[in-house]
């Protein structure tokens, strides 16, 4: 931890949602199946008690929290919900793999987490994706705040864990994979696993996925903490609300009240708890930016599709690491990383579902 001394800030003000306000949008938007704001009422833009149901197990495994029938007919709107019943938690603390969706009778698909160790970036896709699919989500256990939380430092050792996970949720059934960021690179080391492990893995996509095969040394802290900082905000939507600050001048403490905020809105930039869930993801996107700098993959014999941001220039690494075949197509978007998953679900879930061809 920081032992700078952490400047009095104004506190950081936005009118667009909260990183949580997003998840809860995105699970009331599939629930009610249409579009809702925060200050929609549940039970007034088509939610009835069967409904209230799914959502509230889908909020309680997604975001680790503990809402019961009485907590919605009571705050009945996000805003509410989120000013009066907010536990300062976005991820399941206590399960790696959460589900995401109903189940269905096509696959079921396995979204691996970005550098930050969250998968509420896929949101839209698992919208788009999960009509008549299960959707899971594998966040990483150092998001938990319960149980053990060692989580091996190289891409390699992460990749045995997430075996490990995937084999006692699916055993022998079939599953795809589809990775963003740091998580296509997990996504590729699990597919070298999957035939000697005996996993029935079906199709592996990579969404813009960054093999860093040319890198030396360690990265630096500093810049780690920075990119933590901004990978957190830009996936908030909020960055018009936080000040612009060089890497050089960011300290430890501002970098988590930031991230804080934009996670669970201004109100708790500076609670402990919200600071503490913070600063598991600062853990988790330092040890895969870590893992992702020191990883060297071995080729692998498989088919993949990789989607790739425009400033994504890695793909001739992925086509030395595939010896199958490598379907790379550049996204025409200014986006990138997980955020793609957001602004172009539509084009990513239309050639997803292509890929993984099923009937």
């Amino acid at each position: 931890m920081s032992t700078r001394q952490t400047p009095l800030l104004e506190p950081v003000t936005t009118s667009e949602p909260s990183l949580v306000q997003q998840i809860l949008l995105d699970i009331w938007r599939t629930t009610l199946d249409r579009d809702v704001t925060v200050t929609d009422d549940f039970f007034e833009t088509g939610g009835d008690s069967l409904l209230a149901l799914v959502t509230i197990e889908q909020i309680n495994q997604r975001l680790g929290w503990t809402l019961n029938m009485g907590d919605l007919l009571r705050f009945r709107s996000i805003a509410g919900l989120t000013s009066h019943k907010a536990q300062p938690q976005a991820a399941n603390g206590e399960r790696a793999v959460i589900r995401m969706s109903n189940q269905g009778s096509r696959i079921p698909i396995v979204f691996l987490h970005a550098g930050i160790g969250m998968v509420d970036g896929y949101a839209p896709l698992v919208r788009l994706l999960g009509a008549d699919r299960g959707c899971y989500g594998l966040q990483s256990p150092l998001l938990m705040s319960t149980g053990n939380r060692a989580v091996p430092d190289t891409m390699e050792g992460v990749a045995e864990l997430y075996a490990d996970l995937l084999e006692d949720e699916f055993g022998e059934d079939e599953f795809h994979l589809v990775g963003a960021c740091a998580g296509g690179a997990i996504a590729l080391e699990l597919t070298r696993l999957a035939e000697e492990r005996g996993l029935g893995l079906r199709r592996t996509v990579a969404i813009d996925g960054y093999l860093d095969v040319h890198s030396t040394g360690e990265p630096d802290a500093q810049e780690l903490l920075f990119q933590f900082r901004d990978d957190i905000i830009r996936l908030s939507g909020a960055s018009d609300a936080f000040p612009d600050i060089a890497p050089a001048d960011l300290d430890e403490d501002t970098a988590i009240r930031d991230a804080s905020a934009a996670i669970f809105g201004a109100a708790k930039a500076d609670d402990p708890a919200a600071n503490a869930f913070a600063r598991r993801i600062h853990a988790a996107h330092c040890l895969h930016a870590r893992a992702l700098t020191a990883y060297r993959p071995e080729p692998v014999d498989t088919d993949l599709l990789l989607l790739l941001a425009k400033d994504n220039f890695t793909v001739d690494d992925w086509r030395a690491a595939v010896r199958g075949e490598l379907t790379a197509e550049v996204m025409e978007s200014d986006s990138y990383g997980i955020k793609l998953c957001q602004t172009d679900a539509g084009t990513l879930a239309a050639r997803i579902e292509d890929f993984v061809g099923e009937e």
